[in-house]
């Protein structure tokens, strides 16, 4: 009677990467995390303008669950956001670090002297 029933792996969460690296151009990054309960996501900032997420729940059905990061171009200093994903009392974060324009300044592609305000002849 046991053989009879296929076998269900549990997979209460996981996430396969706690942290990801953005380049400050815009773009879509793939997000794969395993579950096989309900789970709820989303972002913090809740006010974050320039990240979205494409789904916001599921029913842990598929064992491996993928959401699509869609990002925006970076003109302004680095920046972060966190995706929250709870599946039953159980809750994992996802750091989303993009570069921005700033990064620039520190890796000595400019120098102090472009700083400078010069008068024009």
């Amino acid at each position: 009677a046991a053989c009879e029933k296929p076998f269900k792996l549990e997979l209460p969460l996981a996430v396969d990467s706690r942290e990801y690296h953005l380049s400050k151009s815009g773009g879509v990054a793939r997000i794969f995390f395993y579950t096989t309960h309900e789970w709820t996501i989303s972002l913090e900032p809740v006010d974050c303008t320039w990240a979205s997420i494409n789904r916001t729940s599921g029913n842990g059905e598929d064992d491996v669950e993928e959401i699509l990061f869609s990002y925006d171009e970076n003109a302004d200093p680095d920046r972060e956001v966190t995706i929250v994903i709870n599946a039953g009392e159980l809750q994992e974060q996802i750091k989303m670090f993009q570069t921005g324009v700033a990064k620039e300044w520190w890796d000595g592609s400019f120098s102090v002297d472009d700083l400078v305000v010069k008068p024009v002849n």
